[in-house]
């Protein structure tokens, strides 16, 4: 645009008239659209709603075409921001157009698939139905919106039952989480769902897991969130992006925000000057959790994951009040761990009650992940004695059943993960601040 302030003669600024006017009626009809798009199926309302963005095209074309010469002063920076504005809902539009005219054209398998979701039950069809109204709006969203609407994950379909032992850990983010969800009407006042939880323990215990299992029966929008989502070079961007997960989380609430390894990213705050984008962000994490702009009746919870919580912020551990140690399992439940890895795969083994005891008794300081990759490795021990040969047509019939010396034998490759000096701190850091 060659904006020449000086000569704003009167046929520019009727010029200026109508790029405005083009500019109100493309937006006037782009919303049409949208409003008509979201959760839209029938066939003929897509025809519609194709004519509503084609109409909105022909308006943002006949602005653009409008721009004038020059312009009064200080409209200049509004028109230049106008004209951005309207090349990006252009593209927009005609995306979206192609996309609804592929539609058409496969009417006839999408309304056998419409027939399918329709038999299946509410849940599925209104995460489909959600997923539809993700995708049109995140072609209009800015770059920020569409990366925090990239981190929302749809059912996971892992249940609490599906996570072995951690009780404790299940019945208090069943209260905090799934049951508030069950009945809204009763957690109010003093019974108001807690807005931050924070799981910590060694690793390889399950943690990611409980929070899989609580998004899928609580049946939030879930939002799987790392440093890398946030964090940025650019001044001032982290801090943004913070913002706008928050703003994401509150429209579609009742919403899950979980943090994976939450130290990495909301850690001590230091006057180390390198420091200063990591500040900004947990700054703004503070504010926009429970600041001035935060609401008491906002359905938002927040659920970090953490091995090292002694590393967290003081401002940040006060916006987790729950705090729960997700610790290793015990004899017990290390038993009931080696036993389900060899049924739920199908493995056939020959391991006494009383030899399950003994192997229960020698993994002692396992993690759950490393009972598992135990398992694994016993489970390769029969395959060892078999030559190349004997192996390229043997079935697993033909392979001998896991028997107890292949579970020691594993021991001496297989190691726990959590060392003692780490494991101590954990214990400490629970026994003085969360729930064990």
């Amino acid at each position: 645009m060659h904006a020449n302030r000086a000569l704003v003669t009167d046929a520019e600024k009727q010029r200026l008239t109508n790029f405005n006017n083009w500019h109100a009626k493309g937006l006037n009809f782009l919303r049409e659209a949208l409003d008509a798009d979201e959760g839209c199926a029938d066939v003929q309302q897509k025809r519609e709603i194709i004519k509503l963005y084609e109409k909105a095209i022909v308006a943002f074309e006949s602005g653009l075409r409008s721009v004038p010469k020059a312009v009064p002063a200080g409209s200049k920076v509004e028109v230049q921001s106008r004209m951005q504005v309207m090349q990006k809902h252009l593209d927009g539009s005609r995306d979206r157009i192609a996309k609804l005219r592929k539609d058409l054209i496969q009417s006839s398998t999408d309304e056998i698939v419409r027939n399918l979701q329709n038999s299946k039950p509410r849940s599925v069809s209104e995460a489909s139905t959600s997923a539809k109204k993700t995708g049109v709006a995140a072609l209009f969203a800015t770059k920020e919106e569409q990366e925090i609407l990239g981190c929302i994950v749809g059912s996971t379909n892992i249940g609490l039952d599906d996570v072995l032992g951690n009780d404790a850990a299940k019945l208090a983010l069943e209260e905090s989480v799934i049951l508030p969800a069950v009945n809204p009407s009763l957690f109010t006042g003093l019974r108001t769902p807690t807005k931050g939880i924070l799981l910590f323990g060694p690793p390889g215990n399950g943690k990611t897991m409980l929070a899989k299992a609580v998004a899928n029966e609580a049946g939030c929008t879930f939002f799987n969130i790392s440093a890398a989502t946030i964090m940025s070079k650019w001044v001032g961007q982290g801090e943004k992006m913070m913002r706008e997960l928050f703003r994401v989380a509150r429209a579609k609430q009742p919403s899950i925000i979980f943090i994976d390894e939450v130290d990495s990213m909301l850690c001590t705050r230091t006057d180390d000057e390198g420091a200063g984008a990591s500040r900004r962000v947990i700054t703004e994490f503070l504010l926009q959790f429970d600041g001035v702009t935060s609401d008491v009746s906002d359905r938002v919870l927040v659920l970090g994951a953490t091995n090292r919580p002694f590393d967290l912020d003081d401002g940040v551990l006060r916006r987790f009040p729950r705090r729960i140690f997700i610790d290793l399992p015990d004899a017990r439940a290390r038993e009931h761990l080696i036993l389900h890895n060899f049924k739920n795969t199908n493995t056939r083994h020959q391991i006494s009650s009383m030899q399950l005891k003994e192997a229960a008794r020698f993994t002692q300081g396992y993690s759950y992940s490393d009972l598992t990759a135990l398992c694994r490795e016993a489970a390769m021990v029969p395959l060892r004695g078999i030559s190349r040969t004997k192996l390229r047509s043997a079935t697993a019939r033909d392979i001998r059943p896991v028997q107890y010396e292949d579970l020691v034998k594993a021991m001496d490759i297989i190691k726990p993960s959590t060392t003692p000096t780490n494991l101590y701190k954990l214990h400490a850091f629970a026994k003085d601040f969360a729930q064990v």
